[in-house]
């Protein structure tokens, strides 16, 4: 005689839901605070650099100062050659020494020597001035970005890196702001000290609240990560670019070799090569915009108020493109963006109408800033946590080149009597390669 064995019954699903997570509410307000505080680090940066653009007409015009187009382009590209060294000295140490430190170190260098760029008694004070502000702003740019991306809710990596990107041309709208509205009462000093003022304020707000990096933030995988050369087609090895597990010889490299080991160094260089060109093509804009539309006649008012549509259609422009990013990766965005900021800069050096031109200046401004705060997000999330802030620190870092020759380019081609329509031309030509480099950047169609 058998006796059957009855299955237990399935344990019955508690009616009563989870109880809700306490640290929730916690964790949602530190990560708005986190973005927050790294915005506005960014945001007086951005005052910083761009305010150089804005009052380059005032600087022109003091016969004390005695500068000539091709000395202001120097001049200009100097606080890029500083933002180089900043990002690729300071992207290491961030990795090493924590977010929060380079952050702070960062913001106290660029601060002090505003501040000298406001009293500096000759060009070539000013220039030592300006170089030394940029390394301090190379350093706080890096580690934001990476900090932040910590911080962030999975699938908004993209519109943090675009919040925290937006305050390059926010300073920019505030700088323009400024110069139109004090510009003649201040003059190119007082516009110096007020970025001077705004960047103490915020970076002692940033020592008091900003946290350092999660714990283990730094082994956490991204699901978007782009596969390596390394590990496709050779499932076996585990590597991949931003795998937490990466290969046992990676694990003993430098952050600095490994940028470049693991079938990284052809994306790594590619993403600077992007970066370069994108680069030149914003800071180009920002630099020389208001100069340019001085020289096809446009009063100085009106030509203030395509510096401040060109800050604020990126601010503007770059929330809708980074949405899309989100949705459908960060690849197709960034090279559509790089591509519309050629073709806007291509209107541009056409004249006529200035309500038309007003809207290229927008789109030029969408274009070019989408492109680059996107960018940072596929190169963030390419590259694990543990050489995040490495890899962003050579991208914009090496890249920052393209900033430095932009001003150098602006300078020369308007001494040489080629005029605005010439550098038009290359700002254009400058996104156009950013786009085919980022088209032949390897891996999975995001």
């Amino acid at each position: 005689m058998t006796t059957d064995v009855q299955a237990p019954a399935p344990a019955r699903a508690s009616a009563r839901p989870p109880a809700p997570d306490p640290t929730d509410r916690r964790t949602r307000a530190l990560t708005r605070a986190v973005v927050a505080l790294c915005t506005a680090a960014i945001t007086v940066e951005g005052f910083d650099l761009i305010v150089y653009g804005v009052a380059m007409p005032s600087m022109l015009a003091d016969s004390h100062l005695g500068l000539d187009k091709t000395l202001a382009g120097t001049l200009g590209s100097l606080v890029y050659l500083g933002m180089l060294i900043g990002a690729v000295v300071c992207g290491p140490l961030a990795d090493r020494l924590g977010r929060r430190r380079l952050v702070l170190a960062s913001g106290v260098i660029f601060t002090l020597f505003t501040v000298g760029c406001a009293v500096a008694a000759t060009p070539w004070q000013f220039g030592l001035f300006r170089l030394l502000a940029g390394i301090g702003m190379g350093g706080v740019m890096p580690s934001c970005i990476a900090l932040a991306k910590e911080y962030a809710p999975r699938g908004r990596s993209a519109l943090v890196a675009t919040i925290v990107l937006a305050g390059v041309p926010v300073g920019g709208v505030l700088a323009a702001l400024t110069a139109a509205a004090w510009g003649d009462s201040l003059g190119w000093r007082g516009l110096f000290g007020v970025g001077a003022a705004l960047s103490t304020l915020v970076f002692v707000g940033v020592y008091a609240l900003l946290p350092d990096s999660r714990p283990g933030a730094a082994d956490a995988p991204d699901p978007r990560a782009v596969p390596s050369t390394a590990s496709v087609g050779n499932p076996g090895t585990g590597g991949s670019l931003a795998s937490g597990g990466p290969t046992a010889e990676a694990k003993n490299l430098s952050p600095a070799r490994s940028v470049l080991s693991d079938g990284r160094a052809r994306t790594t260089v590619l993403f600077v090569v992007a970066n370069f060109a994108v680069l030149l093509a914003w800071y180009g804009l920002n630099t020389w915009l208001t100069q340019l539309m001085r020289e096809m006649d446009y009063p100085l008012g009106s030509a203030l108020q395509f510096t401040l549509v060109l800050n604020l259609g990126a601010v503007i422009g770059s929330f809708a493109i980074a949405a899309v990013a989100d949705r459908i990766g960060p690849r197709l965005v960034t090279i559509g963006s790089a591509a519309l900021s050629s073709v806007a800069v291509v209107g541009l050096s056409l004249g006529g109408n200035t309500v038309v031109i007003l809207c290229l200046t927008a789109l030029a401004g969408v274009g070019a800033h989408s492109s680059l705060t996107v960018l940072n997000d596929w190169v963030a999330s390419t590259y694990p946590a543990s050489i995040r802030a490495t890899a962003l620190g050579y991208v914009s870092g090496f890249g920052r080149a393209g900033a430095i020759v932009a001003p150098l380019l602006g300078g020369w081609i308007l001494t040489a009597s080629l005029g605005p329509t010439t550098v038009f031309y290359v700002f254009a030509g400058a996104a156009a390669l950013s786009a085919a480099a980022l088209l032949a950047i390897p891996g999975r169609r995001a």
